[in-house]
């Protein structure tokens, strides 16, 4: 079960906290790879460093990262990637935008 992360709770990490969730996701925490995630999308501004850790997130069996990141390449026009991670975000029970839901022919 994921444990959900709330967003308001990235404006306040330390770098000592950042250094220990960096270690974590690394090692397969998809939870401490989604604050990561937010963090950087929410406060430091990094895309590469935001798009580095939903990925692993998602790679880490995170259902919120998964629909994320499926949206994030159904804007870019990747349609096989945002199928892929659509379906697994389903499979993860995430909840799909209507466009993802559509993509994947699921009402």
């Amino acid at each position: 079960m994921t444990n959900f992360i709330s967003t308001g709770s990235t404006y306040w990490i330390s770098d000592e906290e950042i250094q220990i969730l960096q270690k974590n996701a690394t090692n397969g925490d998809k939870n401490s790879a989604f604050k990561l995630y937010q963090y950087h999308m929410f406060v430091s501004l990094d895309q590469d460093l935001e798009f580095k850790w939903l990925e692993i997130a998602a790679k880490n069996g995170h259902p919120i990262a998964q629909s994320n990141l499926a949206d994030l390449f159904f804007t870019q026009g990747n349609k096989e990637k945002a199928i892929f991670w659509a379906k697994k975000a389903y499979r993860n029970g995430a909840k799909l935008p209507d466009e993802l839901k559509i993509l994947i022919n699921i009402n």
